[in-house]
């Protein structure tokens, strides 16, 4: 998601990294959620922010080798102010990052991808 000229990313514990990560918004689908349903509670949970509309990127296995995740891109810009409460076990900083640093700045693979499928769209 964008606001101006700038990408919303969040930095959040991660157990894996052992430390604070740099990521896009994302999240897991709650049961008979859809994505863009998804995407509109995630990115008022993690961000406090709204997008007007979503238009849908693509999506790729995040790891077909061990996990039946699918994950799918979608890109929306800021159009405002959301309210919701962050699940209990996030302390998450939102930030914003220009797309030309995302690349360099961005640490997990799921993040990178997605700037891959968005800059192909741009």
């Amino acid at each position: 998601m964008t606001d101006g000229d700038e990408l919303i990313v969040v930095r959040q514990s991660r157990p894996g990294a052992g430390r604070d990560v740099l990521e896009l918004p994302a999240g897991t689908l709650e049961p008979g959620e859809t994505p863009l349903a998804a995407a509109d509670r995630e990115l008022a949970e993690e961000c406090g922010l709204s997008v007007a509309s979503w238009i849908e990127l693509g999506s790729f296995w995040a790891a077909p080798a061990y996990s039946t995740e699918r994950v799918t891109v979608l890109a929306g810009v800021c159009t405002g102010i959301a309210h919701a409460r962050p699940d209990s076990d996030e302390d998450i900083a939102v930030e914003r990052l220009s797309p030309e640093l995302a690349l360099e700045r961005l640490e997990d693979a799921t993040s990178k991808a997605a700037l891959a499928l968005w800059l192909l769209h741009t």
